[in-house]
């Protein structure tokens, strides 16, 4: 009876790291995690862009801050282009970087990230390819 109880315990011992903990997001080892920051030279206003292991954003541009989730593609296009679909959460309304009226739209928008081979800056496009983009946005120390 020891003997089947002591092989009861090992195999309980070797399948309970798999249900120990949830799995990780995908995002977690995806370069965007992290915080970027960019300042917009017609204003020189400043935005700040936390992408989180958690699927979450949390911006502040100018005087707005904002949540939003993303969901961002694992590898880029065959142009290096990563998809990002975003949608807001919440948003405190108060003026942005862009000059434009406060919004409170969370329809789901997609954006394009191209990811210097540093990892340490980006772009952000409105379509993959280079045409109608904003950046660079530069990496922030941890």
């Amino acid at each position: 009876m020891k003997k089947f109880a002591l092989l009861i315990a090992l195999l309980l011992a070797e399948s309970l790291p798999a249900y120990a903990a949830p799995s990780t997001p995908a995002a977690v080892s995806h370069p965007i995690v992290g915080k970027w920051q960019w300042t917009r030279s017609t204003n020189n206003c400043t935005e700040i862009y936390d992408y989180r292991a958690d699927g979450t954003i949390f911006a502040i541009s100018g005087a707005e801050e904002t949540t939003s989730t993303y969901k961002i593609a694992e590898r880029p296009n065959s142009n290096g282009f990563y998809a990002l679909t975003s949608r807001l959460v919440k948003t405190n309304g108060a003026q942005d970087c862009s000059d434009n009226p406060p919004s409170a739209d969370t329809a789901p928008y997609t954006i394009y990230i191209l990811l210097h081979r540093s990892q340490t800056t980006y772009m952000v496009c409105l379509t993959p390819a280079l045409d109608r983009c904003a950046g660079p946005l530069r990496r922030m120390p941890p």
